[in-house]
């Protein structure tokens, strides 16, 4: 009788790649997140400098 040798376990490298991919799509939100504050201030002092510009 033929015995197979068991799977690989491999587990371990699963959660390391689910841990790696989860953190760079967190890590990507946060440039999200901080790109836009960034684009909303710069945005409000444009209108501000455009304001006293005209007034």
């Amino acid at each position: 009788m033929l015995i197979q040798p068991p799977p690989a376990e491999t587990l371990d490298y699963m959660v390391l790649g689910f841990t790696v991919i989860l953190g760079s799509m967190a890590l990507f939100i946060v440039s999200l997140v901080v790109r836009y504050r960034n684009l909303k201030r710069d945005l409000d002092l444009l209108e501000e400098m455009e304001s006293e510009e005209s007034a």
